[in-house]
């Protein structure tokens, strides 16, 4: 009887366990661009990013977000600032200048993704918390 207790209790200790890591954290972080997929599929990895010289980062921080590019064809790094506003579960807009929505990135745990551009000249773009 004591050892059905003791794994009764331990399984439903593994099953809290597991299940307390699945949450969304929010948008909240540090996320850095981690690969690129063009509107064919064709997949631009993290490696090739950087061998591109290509860096991207989200700083969100409660309704702000601080974004920063840098690119070899750019003398210094481009930073802009952006309200953040949630749109619904896991989704958010970053707006500039009032209203203008510049992304509409979506959140799941440590994965933050959106589309840029329309149709063949299209891109999805996927940022990993830091």
């Amino acid at each position: 009887m004591k050892k059905r207790i003791v794994a009764l209790f331990l399984l439903v200790v593994m099953t809290v366990s597991v299940f307390a890591g699945c949450g969304n954290k929010g948008i909240e972080g540090t996320w850095v661009l981690v690969e690129e997929y063009e509107s064919d599929g064709t997949k631009v990895s993290s490696s090739e990013l950087k061998d591109l010289g290509v860096s991207e980062q989200y700083v969100v921080n409660g309704t702000t977000a601080e974004y920063t590019c840098e690119a070899p064809l750019m003398k210094k790094p481009v930073t802009m600032t952006f309200t953040v506003e949630q749109t619904g579960d896991n989704t958010y807009d970053f707006k500039m200048l009032g209203d203008f929505v510049f992304v509409s990135p979506e959140v799941h745990g440590n994965k933050m993704t959106y589309t840029v551009g329309e149709g063949e000249d299209s891109m999805k773009m996927v940022f990993k918390r830091k």
